[in-house]
């Protein structure tokens, strides 16, 4: 069976990133061989994304988008395809969805943004997992964290889960982030688990 690589993307405070934690560590329970990774990644161009989303670093949007695709070539070619042929199942939090719809503006419209990253000719995903929540609710979660990154304000996410519905493939499978993370993780376990099998 073909090793799948399932991608979860959601506006930063939709719970992603612990929710990619728990179900890897509940699928490799099961014995599903499960490898999760994250973009940006943390090889060079990776790190230099973080000190900008960080505010760190000023960048103009063609270096930010540079960037973003030399390491997204990292993040495959010293992570997720070895991993994938070594029969490890993949699951990547965010990938070249939340580029476009971050990244995005008047001068490169998301969709331009995926053709960029489709014309690289970088893999496909199998599934990709769309946690859906109001960006009120996920600034109050951002906030709680106490910590303010380049896009976290109400406007900037507003717009990036706007840009998200145009981008987002026809197959995606939508999770309401607003339940519990339990209610989230038990929803987003039973799909991977009929995915996967």
């Amino acid at each position: 069976m073909k090793q799948k690589l399932i991608v979860f993307e959601g506006i930063d405070g939709s719970g992603k990133t612990s929710l990619v934690q728990k179900i890897t560590e509940e699928l490799n329970k099961l014995n599903f061989k499960v490898k999760n990774f994250f973009e940006p990644t943390k090889y060079e161009h990776g790190l230099k994304i973080r000190e900008f989303l960080q505010n760190k670093i000023s960048l103009s949007k063609n270096e930010q988008i540079q960037l973003f695709l030399k390491d997204r070539k990292d993040s495959i070619s010293k992570n997720i395809q070895p991993n994938l042929d070594s029969e490890f199942h993949i699951i990547l939090d965010r990938y070249f969805y939340s580029m476009a719809a971050y990244q995005s503006d008047e001068s490169f419209s998301s969709e331009k943004i995926i053709q960029l990253n489709l014309d690289e000719k970088f893999l496909l995903p199998d599934f990709v997992f769309y946690l859906e929540i109001d960006p009120k609710i996920a600034l109050s979660r951002t906030a709680k964290r106490g910590e303010s990154e380049f896009f976290e304000n109400l406007d900037e996410l507003t717009r990036v889960a706007n840009e998200y519905k145009k981008i987002l493939p026809k197959n995606t499978i939508y999770v309401d982030a607003e339940k519990s993370s339990e209610e989230v993780l038990e929803f987003c376990f039973k799909k991977l688990i009929l995915l996967l099998s």
